[in-house]
């Protein structure tokens, strides 16, 4: 008998001697629990089958068509592993140590790791997965997989009770790694077939790409029974291996699921593609806290980056918003009032047509509030009047990647590809929506403080609140997505630039935003000040109706009275769209970004939030 199959049978006989037996020596078996395989060894199946009785913990092939079985009550059976894999592996379960994992990286050889529940062994393994697990053990955790994928070296994967570490390895893999643990499950498997794709399962939940039709089939039928998806493995060969060892324990809602399901009557995967938008993040405040955050899809459409919560978008117009913080935060600290008439602080002089009154004053408020009498973009034909304009308000266009980008003066003199700035309309007395507004309210703070409003807003705004990826630079270093257009193209350039950034050159991500949310839901309930840019009294300013009743100050409020008091603002750039929302009472709000220009997209994942959440 070759060495291997001798130590096999005495291996699976010494551990099983001490087990309860009934009958003429026939073990017990605790349930019936299902598996399904394809393309593997003959004996492999019939192991399989055998031991499946007493939960497998552990189903694995090494690179060279070796496989290793064990049970939770320490039974196993190996073929052509490493002897000392092997060795270890009986040692261990005559110590009773239950068996959580065994990995072989895919060089071969002698290189393994089992993990169990208390401790690992390993050999040949990379030295930065070694740490990360030992590391795990030390603050009290159990791994409870390690897994490689088929390209070899530094590329590994380790989950432990209480979270999980990768590197190396297919970024969608990475991003539904994260997004499935934040619906509060763990990660339970992850595998990887020999030609590529990955499978990655979450106690009740498991997405995969590029797994075999038959093997992704047959996780949907245990799922469908209820039985929760213990083991996946994949042989060299292109063979895979699904068991169970019991049901889908009692778990608490969880919510990202609700609201991936929910999406426009159907999943978020699919609103994506029907939008023709590649990417999108999301995140949630629950207890003025994130309570989660997700991402999906692409930075770039057939690029292998994924969406991530930490990725910046362009924020569009929420650009406003986040700018009126900046601009109170200036009112506070140079004690300027709202009521204050603009034109004094911008260090150049605000045209206004003759039908405009020269007493009237585009103060900061009505700025704030787009009723300055500063319409945008569509207010110059017919060019000498004061009202049936073309297009009332209007954004900005930005500038391609051939484009000359304008100064913001430039801008304000209509040098750029937008309309000169004036006084289009009797400050006070119509609300029209107006990035040019904004224009004027970005030049005053770059007069006021000497500072371009990026820096300013990174260092009054940015770094109190901990926004460490928002910026309103032309182009950040951090990680962008690239915009599309309705067809899913990627826009010339990948991001237009504008210049106009109070109003339109904002890139944050959804994690950020959602702390300015938490900051501002937090600032407006507390009885004093609270750390951060802005008192207590600027807070409310910002968010209490003003000169226009359905906004504060850069931000549309509804439900003043109310527990579902909110405020929020959307943004559409070209290529981009947005929308954030908070609900001080609450303690709650979210925010959805998006790099398509479908609007529609970012609408119904903020309504599946709130359907989910039951939130106005």
């Amino acid at each position: 008998m070759e060495r291997r199959r001798f130590l096999a049978l005495a291996g699976a006989a010494s551990v099983g001697a001490g087990l309860a037996v009934t009958g003429a020596g026939t073990p017990a078996f605790a349930a019936t629990y299902p598996f399904y395989d394809g393309g593997v060894p003959a004996e492999a199946h019939t192991k399989t089958a055998e031991l499946a009785p007493y939960g497998l913990t552990v189903f694995a092939f090494t690179p060279s068509g070796g496989w290793v079985v064990v049970t939770q009550d320490g039974r196993y059976f190996a073929r052509g592993i490493p002897d000392a894999c092997f060795t270890e592996l009986g040692a261990l379960a005559r110590a009773g140590r239950r068996i959580h994992c065994v990995a072989f990286p895919p060089e071969g050889g002698d290189r393994w790791v089992i993990t169990t529940d208390k401790g690992m062994s390993a050999r040949g393994i990379p030295e930065a997965c070694r740490q990360r697990v030992a590391a795990y053990y030390s603050a009290g955790q159990q791994v409870v997989d390690v897994a490689f994928p088929p390209a070899g070296g530094d590329r590994w994967t380790v989950a432990a009770t209480d979270g999980f570490q990768a590197k190396g390895v297919d970024d969608e893999c990475f991003q539904m790694m994260r997004n499935l643990t934040q619906g509060g499950r763990r990660i339970t498997r992850v595998a990887f077939p020999k030609a590529g794709g990955w499978a990655v399962v979450a106690q009740d939940e498991f997405h995969a790409r590029g797994v075999p039709d038959d093997c992704f089939q047959r996780m949907n039928t245990l799922s469908a029974d209820g039985w929760q998806l213990h083991n996946v493995a994949f042989s060299p060969g292109g063979g895979w291996s699904l068991s169970t060892r019991g049901k889908v324990p009692a778990l608490p809602a969880d919510r990202v699921r609700q609201v991936e399901n929910a999406v426009g009557g159907s999943t978020i995967w699919q609103r994506m593609s029907a939008w023709k938008t590649p990417g999108v993040a999301v995140a949630v405040v629950t207890g003025n806290k994130i309570a989660w955050s997700t991402g999906y899809g692409w930075l770039e459409a057939g690029s292998g980056a994924a969406a991530h919560p930490e990725t910046a978008f362009q924020a569009a117009s929420i650009s406003k918003a986040v700018a009126s913080v900046g601009v109170l935060r200036l009112l506070q600290t140079r004690g300027l009032s709202l009521s204050a008439d603009v034109r004094p602080y911008l260090g150049w002089t605000l045209p206004r047509r003759d039908c405009v009154p020269e007493t009237a004053a585009p103060t900061i408020d009505r700025l704030l509030t787009h009723r300055g009498g500063v319409v945008g973009r569509g207010s110059t034909t017919p060019a000498d009047a004061c009202s049936g304009f073309d297009a009332g308000g209007g954004g900005f266009a930005g500038y391609g990647p051939t484009a000359t980008v304008p100064t913001l003066l430039q801008v304000m003199n209509g040098e750029g590809n937008s309309p000169k700035i004036e006084l289009t309309t009797t400050p006070g007395a119509e609300y029209h929506y107006s990035g040019a507004g904004f224009v004027l309210l970005q030049r005053m703070v770059e007069q006021q403080t000497g500072l371009s409003l990026a820096r300013y807003m990174d260092d009054e705004v940015f770094t109190p609140l901990g926004m460490t990826s928002s910026s309103y630079d032309l182009a950040p270093a951090f990680e962008l997505a690239a915009g599309h257009t309705t067809t899913g193209a990627v826009i010339p350039g990948r991001r237009n630039r504008y210049p106009e950034s109070a109003a339109a050159g904002l890139y944050t991500n959804v994690l950020d935003l959602c702390r300015l949310v938490s900051y501002l839901n937090r600032a407006w309930s507390a009885s004093s000040d609270i750390a951060g840019p802005l008192s207590r009294a600027s807070v409310r300013t910002l968010l209490t109706p003003g000169p226009q009743p359905d906004m504060g100050r850069g931000l549309f409020v509804s439900g003043a009275g109310t527990d579902g008091f909110s405020y929020t603002h959307d943004g559409s750039n070209y290529g981009f769209r947005s929308v954030f929302k908070g609900y001080p009472k609450l303690g709650a709000g979210y925010a959805v970004l998006a790099n398509g220009s479908n609007a529609a997209l970012v609408t119904e994942v903020a309504a599946a939030v709130r359907k989910v959440y039951g939130w106005p």
